[in-house]
């Protein structure tokens, strides 16, 4: 039983946690095989645009965006505790979800010529301001959830005090 066990080990994580990975690489392996011999060029070319789009120019891009983020707010004295753990978190999801949106229907957003109307029938000008209005939920559902955030640790901050319960003299 030891003997069967080391391999597990070896991995580092549970049983579960394999077959999921094993099953992902089937599902890729499954796609390579359908897309790939079909346009050869365009999935390279594909994949040599996601290298030098993501590592050469995005990467360096919003790492420096994230860095002047938390030197701006760094500087600024908080009004109250934070909540636990990264409080840029608050920023970095609604800003991720939305450059994702716009990366899937930027032709549609900047109104590129495209054969959208003539394929679906429908109009492209409603794209941007729906982007828009998506990002901007994004961002005030964030700091609604940062502020209930902040809210919960003052509460526990007030509660955990010596003085919290005693009355004044």
């Amino acid at each position: 039983m030891r003997r069967l066990l080391g391999p597990l080990r070896w991995y580092g994580a549970g049983p579960l946690h394999l077959l999921v990975l094993l099953g992902s690489f089937a599902l890729a392996g499954y796609a390579a095989m359908r897309f790939v011999p079909g346009n050869p060029l365009g999935v390279a070319a594909w994949f040599v645009g996601a290298i030098v789009g993501h590592d050469l120019l995005l990467l360096p891009l919003y790492s420096l965006l994230d860095r002047g983020a938390r030197a701006v707010f760094r500087h600024r004295p908080a009004p109250g505790p934070l909540p636990p753990g990264p409080w840029i978190n608050h920023l970095r999801v609604p800003a991720v979800l939305s450059a994702l949106l716009f990366l899937v229907f930027a032709p549609l957003i900047l109104r590129l010529p495209s054969g959208f109307e003539h394929i679906t029938g429908r109009p492209v000008t409603p794209y941007l301001t729906h982007w828009l209005l998506i990002t901007g939920a994004l961002f005030v559902g964030s700091a609604v959830i940062l502020a209930w955030r902040v809210g919960q640790a003052r509460r526990l901050t007030n509660s955990s005090a010596p003085d919290a319960g005693r009355p004044e003299q």
